[in-house]
């Protein structure tokens, strides 16, 4: 997920950013609202995220950040100027300045990456959908990148130790191990 973090000022919440969504950043009835900067235009820059491929079931990629200046004082990405309503594509870690003041802020991605367990068929949409919203992706099998087990309820299972020990107590005739026995 894409998320717009203050760069200066007082600490405050990031901006978390949907894919499909249009976030204008200005002084007046904006989603991104910036107050007490004499040069952040009504309606200063658009920030827009979006995935590059139209078939979103097959895709691995991390969606794709634009901004776009509509300013008179201009929007700077690290430090560079923008071109007047030229879209620009952000990457994780690049400095956004609004206006010529303190509005600084930076954007970073925070990867999501979900994989379902034992999910029927409208679980599993339900997942895609609202995780593909968030920038998001899923997967079917888990993976050393997946942030988070998407499953109806959790069934814990018996450490493989537990089994080679009651193989080995069933071989030589002897009562099967006690769970609480079986450690790390």
């Amino acid at each position: 997920m894409w998320k717009l973090l203050p760069a200066a000022g007082p600490a405050r919440e990031p901006y978390r950013l949907l894919t499909g969504t249009e976030y204008i950043i200005g002084r007046k009835n904006c989603a991104i609202l910036i107050e007490n900067d004499q040069s952040i235009s009504r309606n200063h820059a658009v920030l827009t995220a979006h995935f590059a491929v139209t078939d979103l079931s097959q895709t691995d990629e991390i969606p794709v950040l634009t901004i776009k200046d509509n300013s008179k004082y201009g929007t700077f990405v690290n430090e560079e100027k923008m071109q007047n309503k030229l879209p620009q594509t952000l990457k994780t870690g690049d400095r956004v300045t609004f206006g010529v003041f303190e509005s600084k802020f930076r954007v970073e991605y925070e990867p999501l990456v979900a994989c379902s367990s034992c999910l029927d068929v409208s679980g599993k949409t339900a997942l895609n959908q609202a995780v593909l919203q968030l920038g998001g992706l899923t997967v079917n099998s888990w993976t050393k990148e997946c942030t988070h087990l998407v499953m109806m309820s959790v069934k814990v299972t018996i450490k493989p130790e537990y089994f080679t020990e009651f193989l080995k107590a069933v071989q030589s005739k002897k009562q099967p191990p006690q769970l609480e026995s079986i450690r790390n």
